[in-house]
């Protein structure tokens, strides 16, 4: 199956939603799309669900258009942020309503059911005799899941799905998609605004900014080398390096110690004084001033240092950043 966006636009008035964008999806693969609050990133998948009517462009699925399909009649399933589970309705009834439509009835419909709840973990007893308000939020996001595969979609569609969970819960559900997406050898399509997310999960990462994709790699590469400042600037911190020309580097990649520690020959190095350090859980932030310019490092440890100290900065050649200036 091969999912295209070609040369697709979307205004609102005055209002550039999706400027030009032309993206293929693999097959079975887990693709993100990420970027912040009007990036377009929610337009572009309620595009691809039939939500919302392009102004110029399409999309094609396996070479055949679908723009003139209503939603219904795509081989897709959306699982939206707010879940959109019907209340009047069992954990089991919500679960098999797709399955229903298409036909499916007494034993069969059953059996269906309890697998998709064991697929996403809500197998344990008496959950399938409750209505979503007797649910957790995790638990509800767990039953929309199981309800978008019970129709056998070809593509999954997620808007958020984990927007509205704690951090702690979301950390398990990320694996658990992951797992299922892996399972069921589906694509699946995940809007985020959520670097971390994004970046766990995807096999393919699509980056947009003010309604144009600004890139679209494997998370780790556009992390590392990222094709602008907009979007390594999404996907994490730049921390200027001092110096006349503009390089950037990642806080991470810049270590610091005092002047007097000893280090590897071929680092690159300045003199810089530190501002504050904090404790973030499993690393260390460090605010430091160089050459009149802010600067981040983390790291597992904190400076034997106090505010105010002389440090220096050291970095490897092959970890800066340089990008080319925006065009006018």
């Amino acid at each position: 199956m091969t999912l295209e966006v070609l040369d697709v636009h979307k205004r609102y008035g005055g209002v550039v939603a999706l400027d030009g964008v032309s993206l293929a999806f693999a097959p079975a693969t887990y693709t993100c799309v990420m970027g912040a609050s009007g990036s377009g990133k929610t337009t572009l998948l309620r595009a691809l669900a039939g939500l919302e009517a392009l102004d110029r462009g399409a999309i094609e699925l396996d070479g055949a258009a679908i723009d003139a399909l209503p939603p219904e009649r795509r081989p897709f399933h959306t699982v939206f942020q707010s879940y959109a589970l019907f209340p009047h309705m069992t954990v089991a009834e919500n679960v098999g309503f797709p399955a229903r439509l298409r036909g499916l009835a007494g034993a069969a419909l059953r059996e269906r059911v309890a697998g998709l709840l064991a697929d996403v973990g809500l197998d344990a007893a008496g959950l399938a005799e409750r209505r979503p308000d007797a649910l957790s939020g995790g638990q509800r996001q767990r039953v929309a899941l199981a309800r978008a595969l019970a129709g056998e979609p070809r593509v999954v569609l997620l808007d958020e799905p984990l927007a509205a969970l704690d951090r702690p819960l979301r950390a398990g559900l990320r694996r658990g998609l992951a797992a299922t997406q892996r399972a069921r050898g589906l694509t699946f399509i995940h809007v985020t605004h959520d670097p971390e997310e994004a970046m766990a999960l995807a096999d393919a990462l699509v980056l947009l900014a003010e309604g144009r994709v600004l890139g679209v790699g494997a998370p780790a590469q556009l992390y590392a080398r990222p094709p602008s400042e907009g979007a390594a600037r999404l996907l994490g911190e730049l921390s200027p390096l001092p110096g006349a020309e503009a390089r950037w580097i990642r806080p991470e990649r810049l270590a610091v110690a005092t002047a007097t520690s000893a280090g590897a020959a071929d680092l690159r190095r300045a003199a810089a004084t530190l501002v504050v350090q904090r404790c973030l859980g499993d690393r260390w932030e460090l605010e430091l001033r160089a050459e009149g310019r802010a600067l981040l490092a983390r790291a597992a440890a904190p400076v034997a240092a106090a505010a105010g100290a002389a440090l220096e900065l050291r970095w490897s050649a092959a970890d800066e950043l340089r990008f080319d200036a925006a065009p006018p």
